[in-house]
């Protein structure tokens, strides 16, 4: 089966979140491959993380739901997907 690089943008709930601790709660679920932050506005930065899935029925839906049910994500948004060769 095929794998495929997500790119996903994570939203916290408020720029009062503290964003290296939600970063290791990111690692301890998931396989991240890059982590990095992105401005938005007035202090709040979004997580953008890149992540290695198999190709699978259910698409990214899994990995969203994971990782929306942490504490602090207020928004879990896919915003690349490229088919590994």
């Amino acid at each position: 089966m095929a794998e495929v690089a997500v790119t996903l943008k994570l939203m916290p709930e408020s720029a009062d979140i503290d964003l290296d601790k939600l970063e290791a709660m990111i690692k301890e679920r998931i396989k991240v491959h890059s982590i990095s932050r992105e401005p938005i506005a007035f202090g709040l930065e979004a997580l953008r993380v890149v992540t290695v899935v198999e190709d699978a029925a259910g698409g990214t839906e899994p990995l969203e739901q994971e990782l929306a049910g942490l504490p602090g994500v207020g928004n879990v948004q896919v915003v690349g997907l490229t088919r590994l060769l």
